[in-house]
């Protein structure tokens, strides 16, 4: 997610019910960073989305997974596959 700066303009509001043993720990750790608690709230919240949207939407490979993904992609496409392309879509 891009830094949010100073000059963007923050158009939303999120409301979330919390214990209020919660609160006290997350103000207290806010606290500790010099921070109010939606300055850390949304640091966690979006290091956390990132880490979670990555998490959902890359593929890792070992580095012999990956030579066998790049020889799979390099060769010649199976008769089946290069038959299936080459028929006319149903929809046109």
């Amino acid at each position: 997610m891009p830094a949010l700066t100073e000059k963007q303009e923050k158009q939303c509001r999120m409301d979330v019910r919390l214990t209020q043993s919660q609160r006290d720990a997350y103000e207290r750790a806010a606290a500790l960073k010099g921070q109010s608690l939606t300055q850390w709230a949304t640091t966690h919240l979006d290091k956390n989305a990132r880490f979670d949207i990555d998490t959902a939407t890359t593929t890792f490979l070992s580095p012999e997974a990956f030579d066998s993904f790049c020889a799979m992609l390099e060769a010649p496409m199976p008769e089946a596959m290069q038959e299936l392309l080459a028929r006319k879509a149903v929809w046109e």
